[in-house]
Order: C-alpha cells, then sequence, then structure tokens
C-alpha cells in the first residue's frame, strides 16, 4: 500500500515539472513575440519617418523647381518636353505645359545641328535664341522680339543618359541694353570719324570744283575731276548714312496713315518701275488702322525695302504689296518675284556693312530694321532661293 502511494506521488511531480517546463517555453516565446513585435513597429515607425522625410523633400524640390527664377524643363532622351517649370512657361508667355507639350527641344528650340550632337554625345551645350513672339508656333501672350539663354545638361544613369535638364533665362533686357551701349559707341565712334573725314572730303570737292570752272581745261582731265567728285559725294553719302544709322532714337511721333503713305512712296518709284519691267501691285485694307509713328522715318523703311525688291530682279519681274490688321499690329507683306537668298544671307541681311551689291554700303536694312523696333514693332524676311523673298514689316497701333 504505501508503495502504491509512493508511486503516484512522483507521477504529480513529473506532470507539474512538465507544466512548468512548458509556461516557461510559453513566456519566453512572448517575450520573443513581443520584441519582434517592438522590432516591426520600430522598423514601421523608420520607414515612415523615411517616407515623411521623402515627402517633404520631394515638396522642396518642386517648390524649388516651379518657383525658380529660371524657367527648367527635364526632356527624354528624344527631347520630348516631359515637365516644365513656371518661370519656363513664362518665357514664352504661355500658361499651361500643353502649350509646348508636343514641342521637342532638339528640333523647336533653336539648337543647331552641331549643338544637337554635343547634346547626344553627353556634352553641356549653351547657346543664345531670338524669338520672334508674333509669328510662334504656339499662341504666346508675349509680342515682338525676345531672347533666351539655353543651357542644356544631360542626365545619367549608370552612365547612360536617360534624358536632359534644360534651364533657360529670359535675356531679352540684357540684349535691349547691349544693344543701347552698342549704338551709343557706335554713335561717338561715327560721329568722331564724320568729323575727320568730311573734312578732306569737302576739300577735295571744293578745289575739283574750282578746277572745272576753267573753261579751257583739257577734256581728259576734265573728265577725271568729275569722277572725283562724284566719289566725294559718294563718300559724303556714305557717312551720312553711317550718321543716321547711330543716330536714330527718340523722335517725334504722330499719327501716321500708313495706306497714304505706301501710296506716295509707290508713285514716287512708279517711273522707276516701269522702266525697270517691273508690275507693282497694291492691295490694302480699307479698314487699316493709323500707327503712331514718324512719318519720314517709315517712308524711308519702305523706300530702302522696295528699292531692295527691285535690286532683286534685273531682268524685271512683280511686286506685290499687302497691308492688313493681325494681332494688335499693322502688318505690310512687300513680296517680290525676283532670285530669293540662300539660309546664310537671310540670317545676315541686318548686319550694318553687310550687303551682296557691289556698289552697296550694307546699311539701308540696318537702318529699317532699327527704325521698326523703336517704333514698337518687327521686320523680317521670308525667303527661298528660286521663288522670291517677301519683307515683312509688323507695327503696333
Amino acid at each position: 500500500m504505501k508503495k502504491g502511494k509512493s508511486s503516484k506521488g512522483r507521477k504529480k511531480t513529473a506532470i507539474s515539472k512538465g507544466t512548468k517546463s512548458e509556461a516557461k517555453k510559453e513566456i519566453l516565446l512572448l517575450k520573443e513575440t513581443d520584441s519582434i513585435l517592438k522590432t516591426l513597429i520600430d522598423k514601421e515607425k523608420e520607414i515612415i519617418q523615411t517616407e515623411d522625410a521623402l515627402v517633404e523633400s520631394m515638396k522642396r524640390f518642386r517648390d524649388l523647381f516651379e518657383q525658380s527664377p529660371i524657367g527648367v524643363s527635364i526632356t527624354s532622351i528624344k527631347g520630348e518636353l516631359l515637365v516644365v517649370n513656371k518661370a519656363f512657361l513664362e518665357t514664352f508667355g504661355v500658361n499651361s505645359f500643353s502649350s509646348v507639350s508636343k514641342y521637342n527641344l532638339f528640333k523647336d528650340f533653336g539648337a543647331s545641328g552641331k549643338d544637337v550632337k554635343k547634346i547626344q554625345e553627353g556634352r553641356i551645350v549653351q547657346y543664345e535664341k531670338e524669338y520672334d513672339f508674333d509669328n510662334m508656333g504656339f499662341p504666346s501672350q508675349k509680342e515682338g522680339i525676345g531672347y533666351a539663354l539655353f543651357t542644356i545638361s544631360p542626365l545619367f544613369r549608370d552612365e547612360n543618359i536617360i534624358g536632359y535638364l534644360v534651364q533657360i533665362q529670359d535675356i531679352t533686357q540684357r540684349k535691349k541694353v547691349e544693344e543701347a551701349q552698342r549704338l551709343a559707341h557706335l554713335g561717338r565712334l561715327l560721329s568722331d570719324m564724320a568729323h575727320e573725314v568730311n573734312n578732306p572730303l569737302m576739300v577735295i570737292s571744293g578745289r575739283a570744283e574750282l578746277a572745272l570752272l576753267d573753261e579751257e581745261l583739257d577734256p581728259k582731265l576734265r573728265d577725271s575731276l568729275g569722277v572725283i567728285l562724284d566719289q566725294c559725294f559718294m563718300a559724303k553719302d556714305i557717312i551720312q548714312r553711317l550718321l543716321k544709322y547711330s543716330r536714330i532714337g527718340k523722335v517725334q511721333k504722330n499719327p501716321v496713315d500708313i495706306e497714304a503713305t505706301l501710296e506716295l512712296i509707290a508713285n514716287i518709284l512708279q517711273h522707276h518701275f516701269k522702266m525697270s519691267n517691273i508690275e507693282l501691285k497694291v492691295d490694302i485694307k480699307t479698314d487699316l488702322p493709323q500707327i503712331t509713328g514718324n512719318e519720314k522715318q517709315i517712308q524711308e523703311v519702305f523706300m530702302n525695302i522696295l528699292r531692295n525688291a527691285s535690286d532683286a530682279m534685273p531682268d524685271g519681274g512683280k511686286i506685290t504689296i499687302r497691308g492688313y490688321k493681325e494681332k494688335g499690329h499693322v502688318k505690310i507683306d512687300i513680296a517680290d518675284t525676283g532670285e530669293g537668298m540662300p539660309e546664310k544671307v537671310l540670317e545676315r541681311i541686318f548686319e550694318p556693312f553687310f550687303t551682296t551689291k557691289q556698289q552697296g554700303t550694307g546699311l539701308g536694312l540696318a537702318v529699317c530694321h532699327t527704325i521698326v523696333r523703336e517704333h514698337g514693332g518687327d521686320l523680317y524676311y521670308e525667303s527661298t532661293e528660286g521663288e522670291g523673298t517677301t519683307a515683312v514689316i509688323m507695327i503696333p497701333f
């Protein structure tokens, strides 16, 4: 009996020990689980903090991107615009990305073939571009001529180009200041030169005129003196053109009837056109408004452009003048049926002293361009070799 009781006691003790062992395991498991949960919670907090920091960083980047005074765009490797900031849109006078989204960095923003090649090679490229906002492919709120400075940098991933960062600065005001400074410097230079050259010209022409008064003068000598006198007059005319170019500035402006001005110039040149076998056609809209400007300067612009059109048709041809309203401007198209101009000439026609004529000074169109700009307008040429040339004058009314 005693032995039986002892056996039962030992059994109970074994069960008790097993229960305690399992409890300890459960406690340990709970502790491990608790530790794992705490680690997961800490990791979750860390991820949330990282996400918040990333979101905040993205917000800051977006703010910097949008509020940058410099226009910024990111393009694809093909040059497609992917995103642009507010300053980029303001540079071109548009309100939304959709207005420029279809345009391509390589095709539509003035990069030359050499620049495109350098860009695609992964080199940083910078260039200036002139824009005519009245003739852009998209509806710009700006008018006239503007200038932009482009800086294009490649974006890399694992040494491969994945796109391009485009920075664009509006440098229109800077260019205007530079132009004003250049003209002021040129004006001083030309005034000094005119004074220095006019004096000997007056002496030469005066002596030639006195010599020509001699009725017994040898005919050959008389002819030679006549040539000298003619060349003196030509030199004086060149100096006057130089001075006129350098002194264009503030002048008195009044209402100008463009239709009447064109008719006056056309009548003056009518005989010249007839002798040169040139047909002149004038098509001016009757509702053409007056502009505010200097009538003499506007006459000079039309006279120069029409004479150039005539010179482009030595064997005769046709000149057509059209006048109409467009975007708050009086627009005059003067088209000829001459031989046209190659691109290299077209790019340089407004440069002072650049000319393709044997006896030209290269100042006529430079003066015209400056006059039209001083009237708040624009003058540009469109030309195709073998198909003629069109001068386009736009002046606000």
